[in-house]
Order: C-alpha cells, then sequence, then structure tokens
C-alpha cells in the first residue's frame, strides 16, 4: 500500500482554506491548534478468508481521509486498552470507552466473501453520541477490495464536507524508458497501475474524457507527434489530428463533444477545436505570436491559454469562440500549462521565475490571487485537478526521476509523492470518479 512519504510546508495557500469543517476537534499542535476531525479507523472484522482484503480495505480508508486534509487519523496506539478489534457486530462497540480516545468519528466495516464478491458492511459513527451517521452495504468483485473502500470514504467526505471525495478517480500518466512511453492509468493513490497504450513508441500527455472513456494523447507511433483518441472499452486508437507540423495540447470540452488543440499547419502555433472523430476543424486564434496550450473552463464557455504576443509567454483567457482575449497571469517571469479548476474559480500553471526554475502557481480565475503551490527545486510541470478542486498532482523531479506529486489546498496543506510501482510518471491527467 503506498504511504505518504513527505510533509512540505505550504506557501503561502491558507488563503484558500476556507471549508466548512463539521465537528472539528482541535487535537493539538506545537505552535497552532489542528482543525482536522479526529477519526479512527481500526482494521476491519473479516470472515473467513477474506482477512487481508480486510486489512487492506481499512488502511486504504484511512489513506483516502487523511489525503483529504479535513481528517486527523488517530494511531493505533491511541486506542482504549480494553479494545481487541472489531467484531462483526456493531452493537458490541463501546462507545463510553472510545470516548475517552477523544475522536468525533469512528469507522466500523465487516467483510466477507460471498463467491468471488466482496461484500462490505461500512459505518461511520458520531462517537459522542454512539449513533451512526453513515451506513453502507458495497460489493465488488473479489480483485476490487480497494475500491469499496474508497467509495466509502467518498461518502465519509461528503458527509463532512458537503462535497464528495476523490477516492474511486484514476490518474492517467505516460511512463516507460527513454524512446519507448506508453500511457498507463492508476488509481488517484498509484495502486492497480494498468498500460493502456502498446505502441512501442513514444506516446505522452494523456488527456482523460469528461466521463473517463476516452484519452487523447500525443503519440510518435506514426513517425511523427500526432494526436490520437484511445477508446478504453475497445482498447482502440484513432486519429484525432494528423496534419503536417505541430499537433499538440488536447482539452476536452467540458460535454465531451469537441477538443481545443494547437496546430502548426498555418507556420505558426494556432489554437483549433476539432471533434473527438477529427472532423469539423475550427480555427480559434488569429495571432501572429504563438498560441498554445488551451484549456476549457468547467462552463465550456471560456478557454484559457499560453501566448507570447505580450513578450514572454503567459496566461490568457478568451470566449470559446476566440474573442476578447485578454492576459490574466501576472507573477513576473513566464507562465505554461494552464489548468482551470473543476469548480471554475481557480487556474493552476507552472511559472519559471528567476531563481526558482519550474514551479506550480495557482490564482483564482480573474489573475488576482496567485500563490506558489509547490516548492522550488527541480522541475515541477503538467498541474492537474482533483474532481473536488481540492488538489493538484503534478510531475516533478525533485525526487530525482520524474515522479507524480499532489498538493492539498486544505490544511495542513500536506504534499504526497504518489508511488506508481516505482516508475518515472510524467503528464498527469486526473480523471473522474468511477
Amino acid at each position: 500500500m503506498n504511504v505518504r512519504l513527505t510533509v512540505l510546508v505550504c506557501m503561502a495557500v491558507l488563503g484558500l482554506c476556507a471549508v466548512s469543517w463539521g465537528q472539528a476537534v482541535e487535537i493539538g499542535s506545537v505552535g497552532s491548534a489542528d482543525h482536522r476531525v479526529a477519526v479512527a479507523i481500526p482494521n476491519f472484522a473479516a470472515g473467513p478468508g477474506i482477512e487481508a482484503a480486510a486489512k487492506e480495505m481499512s488502511q486504504v480508508a484511512a489513506y483516502d481521509l487523511d489525503f483529504t486534509g479535513l481528517f486527523a487519523i488517530v494511531a493505533s496506539g491511541s486506542y482504549p486498552p480494553a479494545f481487541q478489534g472489531f467484531t462483526a457486530d456493531p452493537t458490541q462497540i463501546d462507545f463510553v470507552a472510545w470516548r475517552t480516545v477523544k475522536i468525533a468519528y469512528l469507522i466500523w466495516g465487516s467483510v466477507t466473501l460471498e463467491g468471488n464478491t466482496i461484500a462490505a458492511e461500512m459505518r461511520m459513527f458520531d462517537v459522542a453520541s454512539g449513533t451512526q451517521v453513515i451506513g453502507q452495504r458495497l460489493t465488488a468483485s473479489r480483485d476490487l477490495p480497494r475500491l469499496v473502500a474508497h467509495r466509502f470514504t467518498e461518502e465519509v467526505v461528503r458527509k463532512v464536507d458537503g462535497v464528495p471525495g476523490i477516492a474511486s478517480t484514476e490518474v492517467f500518466f505516460s511512463a516507460g524508458k527513454p524512446g519507448a512511453k506508453e500511457i498507463f492509468v492508476a488509481d488517484y493513490d498509484g495502486a492497480n497501475a494498468r498500460q493502456l497504450t502498446k505502441h512501442g513508441s513514444i506516446s505522452i500527455l494523456p488527456k482523460a474524457s469528461p466521463d473517463g472513456s476516452k484519452v487523447a494523447y500525443v503519440s510518435y507511433k506514426d513517425r511523427y507527434p500526432y494526436l490520437y483518441i484511445f477508446d478504453r472499452a475497445t482498447g482502440k486508437s484513432t486519429v484525432l489530428s494528423k496534419n503536417v507540423g505541430l499537433n499538440a495540447t488536447p482539452s476536452w470540452a467540458p460535454d465531451g463533444r469537441s477538443i481545443a488543440l494547437v496546430l502548426s499547419k498555418d507556420a505558426n502555433n494556432e489554437i483549433y477545436v476539432k471533434n473527438p472523430d477529427g472532423t469539423g476543424e475550427r480555427r480559434l486564434t488569429r495571432d501572429p505570436a504563438s498560441d498554445s496550450s488551451p484549456t476549457f473552463d468547467p462552463s465550456g464557455k471560456q478557454i484559457a491559454f499560453v501566448s507570447d504576443r505580450g513578450g514572454n509567454p503567459q496566461i490568457y483567457v478568451m470566449d470559446a469562440s476566440g474573442g476578447n482575449p485578454h492576459r490574466v497571469s501576472m507573477v513576473g517571469g513566464k507562465a505554461y500549462d494552464p489548468i482551470w479548476s473543476p469548480d471554475g474559480k481557480m487556474i493552476a500553471f507552472v511559472s519559471e521565475q528567476s531563481g526558482l526554475g519550474l514551479v506550480i502557481y495557482m490564482m483564482n480565475a480573474d489573475g488576482s490571487g496567485a500563490r506558489q503551490l509547490s516548492p522550488s527545486g527541480g522541475t515541477n510541470e503538467s498541474p492537474t485537478w482533483s474532481p473536488d478542486s481540492r488538489h493538484v498532482m503534478f510531475c516533478s523531479t525533485r525526487w530525482g526521476e520524474p515522479a507524480l506529486a499532489a498538493a492539498n489546498l486544505q490544511p495542513p496543506c500536506d504534499q504526497h509523492r504518489i508511488n506508481v510501482k516505482g516508475m518515472s510518471c510524467e503528464g498527469p491527467c486526473w480523471g473522474p470518479r468511477r
């Protein structure tokens, strides 16, 4: 199981951390109070033959809630001295004993095996009152115990904070050796990595469709860098764009019916829109400068993009029809790789400044309130938002070879390294909930 490898200082992002905390509990820290919700998640009760999966599910649930930044997971050393583990009967829980631990919630689970199906009873209890807050019976194939835990924790997050969690999401990325990179997908925490493309070439920069069923990407499989669409249901790739020159940076419209991309067939980098089947090409920008990296806002009415029309590359926003372009990035240096948050409030991007290198920044959609999100050091690029707009994932070389990192916008503003089987990973794209 993946664990959090490092916690870094959050840089000036606390202004974005106004959230509804539910039953917050101060669990204390040096110099300030920690207002995360304290929760205990002991190993779930398990039926015959499912003990390992039940233990894994409890660990996955703990990781999921810790990752959100909303919860503090109480260590097993703080459990009531008489606690010997859960039974399959939740009425046997001793809430009087658990109240001495000073937690807000206790998560109980009981897992059984029904043929090749995992059946899990999972509940969250308010410890102070001893009453059930959430109760679900979830089933999945025997080989998907993690997904059961992920789906339950999404509901826990929704109950406490009003917006579902992102534990059932996937992340798409490229990985492999120089000269042989393929497109992969994994759970958001790096588990269950699966290879999608098998071109034996260089395939990079995947962009998942809004429903996660298709992936647009760049590949050199036909010698030159062209754009393709991979269909996850059929396992087949079809051509999106094979124009002479640059074919790059695809971005799906929120309704999945069109894709913005960059083409240089007219002797200049310009932004176009196409249908996913490659038809209906329409040019949006007509500026002597180089325009690139389009990204739709959640409404589909605006597109953020990169242009050097003012000198250095900066982030601009225009109408989805191509009109009313205006600059929004004002942090100095150069700006690249914009990506709009799913709630439409923010844009994450890469900033290149003297002495900092390539770092991840975020700003309000109008360009105000810019804040550095990743630490300086190494190369940090390709930001992508979680569906709940609480996290930004990106590629970082701070540990050496390229790896995935995720920054949490909630206090205490943790940053996690996402370890995907030790693979060198680049160009992440955070997919939708399953």
